[in-house]
């Protein structure tokens, strides 16, 4: 028998990102739906998909882990005693684009999703945001990377929607709050076991805003209190499968640390993913600056 495998010398051998050239974009008819993209992300994207693909992947909603989880299809899983480690090539850009020494990875983890998979949570399909409990201690920014090569109809796309003209979480009062979760009682109440995956547009308080269509070995990053949700269509991804990780990050002004020349550039990636609203702290105002 031979020896097994050690795989943190794999992922250090192949995990190398490129010099990314990121760019910031405003989508939607109304041009306030934040999108950060950046291209050719993994300098060896091929060998990054084939050691996500022989991962151990695990049924979403289906172990004990899991059992709260809305999250449809397959997890590839980071246990957390190796998350920041594993993570930090991917987040290292993200460090000098925001000019903070150090940022709390809340979760990273493949996603393997397919047209036809059934649903543990009929929730899976509505649109959602990534904050849980106060803004200051959820995840800030949502990022997905794609490892799958678009074929025909099978394209990686991210949507985005408003419910009552509302995007953002940040800009629900407490009785919109309320209506989500009468709403959302009310969806579950009208599925069954057999629910497959299905996907909305308009859909009653939700509208469609924005899709966004990822490119093999892309990164595409935003706020994640804007609501939004996978966009695939039934008939899509059913012979093969949607391969992309998915990671969490937020981070606190008292890990500003930059130097001065970058302070137009750090500001605005702060105003960008609503990090100044959000801590009610901007940049400029901070004396956390090295020479």
């Amino acid at each position: 028998m031979s020896r097994i495998q050690n795989h943190n010398v794999v992922w250090n051998d192949i995990c190398q990102v490129n010099r990314l050239a990121c760019e910031y974009s405003y989508l939607g008819k109304d041009k306030d739906i934040p999108i950060l993209t950046a291209k050719n992300f993994f300098t060896n994207p091929d060998q990054v998909t084939k050691f996500f693909e022989q991962g151990h992947w695990w049924e979403n909603g289906h172990n004990h882990m899991t059992d709260n989880l809305i999250r449809p299809g397959r997890s590839l899983y980071f246990h957390e005693e190796i998350m920041e480690w594993f993570a930090q090539p991917i987040i290292s850009g993200f460090k000098s684009l925001l000019g903070v020494q150090n940022i709390k990875i809340h979760s990273i983890n493949g996603n393997c999703f397919n047209g036809d998979m059934p649903l543990n949570n009929v929730l899976a399909a509505f649109p959602h945001t990534d904050i849980v409990g106060e803004f200051q201690s959820s995840p800030q920014i949502a990022f997905n990377i794609s490892l799958t090569r678009p074929t025909g109809n099978d394209v990686v796309q991210t949507g985005f929607w408003s419910y009552e003209g509302k995007k953002t979480k940040l800009d629900f009062s407490f009785n919109d709050e309320s209506k989500v979760e009468d709403f959302n009682q009310y969806i579950q109440g009208t599925s069954n076991d057999n629910t497959k995956w299905f996907q909305i547009e308009d859909y009653e308080p939700y509208k469609l805003e924005e899709i966004v269509t990822m490119d093999y070995n892309s990164l595409v990053a935003y706020p994640s209190h804007f609501l939004h949700n996978p966009y695939m269509k039934s008939n899509w991804f059913t012979d093969r499968d949607r391969l992309t990780i998915a990671g969490f990050l937020s981070v606190s002004p008292e890990e500003l640390n930059f130097e001065e020349r970058h302070l137009e550039d750090v500001s605005y990636a702060w105003e960008f993913f609503h990090l100044d609203k959000i801590h009610n702290f901007h940049p400029k105002k901070t004396k956390i600056i090295s020479y």
